[in-house]
């Protein structure tokens, strides 16, 4: 107690003598974890009546009338039981240096009263925010500043709702976001259709009953378990639209709210950091390693670091008035993986981290490579030349279920593409940014998808996946308005390749492998045939290669160990494990995914299963499958609730077949099973 009062005083005093001597800037030492803090379950009432659940940690002050600005936290990923250890982490931590933190679960989902929403951010939840963020700042407490943060769902809404400007929100920090709902998000990836296992999580764990009771009651049935599940809604907005675009910052005025953005080189939402970079109107900062879909500090995949620290110089800066220096900092920093042989467990990526005080990358060259006759790739003037790709619905699977995550050789998949190498490098060719990629094409059918993979091919001849991109050719003259193919038309399509950063090493090959599938990432067209890819002037590769850097390598600090509540403890767990299979006999293609996790609190104690399948067969992959199955097992004092989901999803040539199943049981009795069919045309998917 001595020390804390110590460390109080000198930074007041600091503060003092920066505030006399310099009235406009306030500089002092960085918030060092000096407060005990209380951890309470409140209820935050919005204008319509309606009662959203919140878990406040709140500093202990050390002097009377010491206020504090909030950290709002806001997503319906339950607070009380799923995400109850991982809110915990991170809110004690900031708690410990002077932030209020407000874990709020979105209304209709987990302690929150009202109904689901109909749809992923939703008008409600929106203006829910913007609520929230006015009553916190008028707090007795509360200093006036609220920053909004968080990882996927939370970093989008902390986006949206920094797009509507409401003015006590005075900076946010964003990772693992997305500036493009359409394209950069897990329903269309690159505006091509993807059944992820989320959208099973999402819509089973929607169904739980409220954390504060978990009682089964008719107003449950209504708001929860009857309501329409997110994914039909969805797969009734297949091309973009204002649906996407009403909530994507791509479209809407650029940010006006300073912004600390975060993305993982391994994970499918990356490409939102550099583009909020480059267009807000508000000082950003850009961080991009070498994690997956996680928090620096907790990805399983390293080298991870302390984000947390920079994350208290930032919010000391923006809601707490003191110059902690980091807007003198290279705003810029990213890690560039060295090249390495592919592996899907990889734990540690090699490579380095870089500063720089611009993005793009000042001096960077985009060097054209031309995808030739002879299958090289090559700066030389290329000739012309049609290579036929004949159409296999199964292929792409060692590259997972999105542009993330460590993977395996690529080897087998390259085998079914069209692959284009560059001369052995005879010096080491660094690749920083959005690589690019045009190819003028042909179809013998109205449509078909094409992917695109950027390798490294190694001495050894091993393949490793670097990055890539999904193109759906009905989007190549405009997004809001998709066309057929014409059979024999010669199209130029063009994407851009999610952001990456590699060094092709000395001995190394550059490759570019085409295919007309990535399953199950996209989900399969349903037309047998074969495509064309015609090299020439509109056939090549961009990539950016920056200058080497002027400023020192920057060294971040590393993760502290991960704290847990006193009342929760780890049972089991395992996830998410990926498997790959292939019946060359019957010609069907199988990828698998499943996990299985229980963990108590206090004296609840919580499971969760889920198992999902998806296939396709070569001759007829107009009919391809996903079968998936979620289980959450709550014993509760007093009561057993399990709650299953059951998920079948086929298709056709022309349409889309939907069987959702809800199915709960308290105390080992069925209460109630819920059943939505739904047949949905294609709509160039």
């Amino acid at each position: 107690m001595r020390y804390t009062l110590l460390v109080r005083f000198f930074s007041i005093f600091a503060f003092l003598v920066a505030s006399l001597l310099f009235p406009s800037v306030i500089k002092g030492p960085v918030s060092a974890p000096i407060y005990e803090f209380t951890v309470s379950r409140e209820t935050v009432t919005m204008p319509d009546g309606v009662r959203l659940g919140a878990t406040m940690f709140m500093p202990v002050p050390l002097e009377e009338g010491e206020r504090f600005p909030v950290l709002l936290k806001m997503d319906p990923y339950r607070k009380d039981d799923f995400f109850y250890q991982s809110d915990y982490d991170r809110s004690a931590y900031f708690a410990r240096r002077g932030y209020v933190t407000a874990r709020i679960d979105v209304r209709g989902t987990g302690a929150s009263e009202g109904t689901v929403p109909e749809r992923e951010y939703s008008d409600e939840e929106l203006n829910d925010a913007i609520t929230l963020i006015d009553q916190l700042s008028k707090k007795e407490w509360s200093n006036g500043n609220v920053g909004m943060y968080g990882m996927s769902w939370s970093a989008f809404n902390a986006i949206m709702t920094a797009m509507r400007k409401p003015p006590a929100l005075k900076a946010i920090i964003a990772m693992h976001g997305s500036e493009d709902i359409y394209y950069n998000d897990i329903h269309f990836i690159d505006g091509v259709m993807h059944l992820d296992f989320y959208d099973q999580q999402v819509d089973t764990d929607n169904a739980l009953p409220n954390t504060n009771t978990y009682d089964i009651t008719e107003d449950y049935f209504k708001e929860r378990f009857d309501t329409l599940p997110w994914f039909i809604i969805e797969m009734k907005n297949q091309r973009d639209s204002d649906f996407w675009r009403s909530r994507s910052l791509k479209f809407q005025q650029p940010l006006e709210v300073p912004a600390y953005v975060i993305g993982g080189l391994l994970d499918g939402y990356r490409d939102f950091a550099p583009a909020i970079f480059e267009t807000s109107k508000a000082p950003v900062r850009m961080e991009m390693g070498p994690f997956n879909h996680a928090y620096p500090h907790t990805s399983v995949i390293g080298p991870g670091y302390e984000w947390r620290e920079t994350a208290v110089r930032w919010w000391d800066y923006w809601l707490k008035g003191i110059d902690t220096g980091i807007m003198d900092e290279p705003p810029v920093l990213i890690f560039v993986r060295s090249g390495h042989n592919p592996s899907a467990i990889l734990g540690t990526t090699p490579g380095s981290w870089r500063a720089e005080k611009t993005w793009p990358i000042e001096g960077t060259e985009l060097r054209k490579y031309y995808l030739m006759p002879t299958h090289a790739l090559d700066t030389a003037y290329p000739g012309i030349e049609e290579h036929s790709l004949v159409y296999s619905p199964g292929a792409g699977m060692a590259a997972g279920g999105w542009w993330g995550e460590p993977t395996g050789d690529m080897i087998e998949e390259d085998q079914k593409s069209l692959v284009y190498d560059s001369e052995v490098l005879t010096e080491d060719l660094q690749v920083i940014g959005i690589p690019r990629i045009s190819i003028t094409a042909k179809a013998d059918k109205p449509f078909y998808q094409w992917s695109v993979r950027l390798e490294d091919v190694s001495p050894e001849g091993k393949v490793s996946l670097v990055s890539g991109a999904l193109i759906n050719p009905s989007q190549r003259y405009d997004r809001l308005n998709p066309v057929a193919i014409a059979p024999g038309e010669e199209m130029v399509l063009s994407a851009e390749i999610h952001f990456t950063t590699w060094t092709f090493k000395v001995g190394h090959r550059l490759r570019v492998a085409v295919t007309n599938a990535q399953f199950p990432m996209a989900w399969p067209t349903p037309y047998l045939g074969t495509t064309k890819l015609l090299t020439g002037l509109n056939t090549w590769l961009e990539l950016p290669i920056p200058p080497k850097s002027l400023l020192p390598e920057p060294i971040l600090p590393a993760p502290q160990e991960i704290e847990y509540p006193p009342d929760y403890q780890g049972i089991y767990g395992y996830g998410y494990y990926y498997g790959a299979d292939r019946d060359n006999i019957e010609g069907v293609s199988y990828y698998t995914t499943e996990s299985d996790f229980a963990w108590r609190i206090g004296e609840k104690d919580f499971a969760s299963s889920e198992f999902y399948t998806y296939s396709v067969r070569d001759g007829d992959p107009a009919r391809a499958v996903f079968n998936g199955m979620r289980r959450n097992v709550f014993n509760i004092p007093g009561k057993s609730i399990t709650l299953s989901c059951l998920f079948d999803v086929t298709s056709d040539e022309q349409f889309f077949f939907i069987t959702i199943k809800r199915i709960l049981f308290e105390n080992g009795t069925l209460i109630r099973e819920k059943t939505w069919n739904e047949t949905i045309p294609r709509d160039f998917q």
